[in-house]
């Protein structure tokens, strides 16, 4: 349980960082927005609403894409080199009905992954017409009228930073009470996988993690009972952090390599995940 915890708090100052640096995009209806995504790493969108509920973000080319979404954030990233998964376009539907339409196209190096989209204008009429009066009475002091600008972004910088740390905290406070430890596993067959080859295993409510502890033969198959009959399920593997990634919570499963397999189990099958 500590390693998940610690996981999920370095997730989050991953993401702070990230926020404080996001490039601001103007949005207007039916505008498509070009940006870049780095091979294996997540760009991070932030919308000006919430998506909206039961929906999912539409992918031109889902098999080499990966995405996500929660709340006002949408996150999606390349997962191959392949020349088919260089662009792809990206939408998602905001609780408004609103749609919000990105070009995404894989590249080396970025500067910038993370974008926040917001409607209307930076500055109100209000500031507008001061920064008006100040050019035509002031003309020979430009350092006024650059104060000016200065003061309204600095200021939009930090309400945007103490929006995203109050998003951040609750997401972080949500996820907690969402994760299920009560796994239980066991060795069967001729195995030379070694009795400690699962770390630990646990659940968010809509995907199950399997974190081992190395992986020096091929990968495993996994498969369970759905709807009476065996089936080999959707997972992924990251090398980086030995961690299978099974894409939905199941209240038993079991993981094969020839004539080896483990058998997991789940203590109880609530959940109040999505699944």
């Amino acid at each position: 349980m500590k390693k998940i915890i610690l996981s999920a708090l370095l997730c989050a100052t991953a993401l702070n960082a990230q926020a404080f640096d996001c490039q601001r995009l103007g949005h207007t209806e039916g505008k498509t927005h070009q940006i870049g995504a780095e091979l294996l790493t997540y760009t991070h969108i932030v919308l000006p609403e919430n998506i909206m509920e039961k929906t999912q973000p539409i992918v031109g080319n889902p098999e080499l894409w990966t995405t996500d979404t929660a709340g006002t954030h949408i996150y999606i990233k390349p997962n191959s080199s392949q020349p088919l998964g260089k662009t792809t376009s990206f939408s998602v539907v905001g609780k408004s009905g609103a749609s919000y339409d990105f070009q995404v196209t894989r590249q080396e190096h970025l500067k910038n992954n993370c974008y926040k989209l917001a409607d209307g204008v930076l500055f109100s009429k209000e500031h507008r017409e001061a920064l008006r009066q100040s050019n035509n009475t002031i003309s020979s002091d430009s350092n006024e009228v650059a104060m000016l600008w200065k003061e309204k972004y600095l200021q939009q910088q930090h309400e945007f930073k103490e929006e995203k740390n109050k998003a951040i905290l609750s997401a972080l406070r949500q996820y907690r009470y969402q994760i299920y430890t009560r796994y239980n596993w066991t060795k069967s067959g001729i195995s030379f996988i070694g009795n400690d080859f699962i770390s630990d295993i646990y659940d968010d409510g809509r995907f199950t993690y399997i974190r081992v502890n190395k992986q020096n033969k091929g990968l495993m198959m996994i498969e369970a009972t759905l709807e009476g009959q065996k089936e080999l399920i959707e997972a992924k593997y990251d090398t980086v952090s030995q961690m299978y990634t099974v894409a939905g919570i199941y209240p038993e499963f079991t993981m094969k390599y020839g004539k080896s397999s483990l058998e997991i189990e789940r203590n109880d099958n609530d959940t109040v995940g999505e699944y």
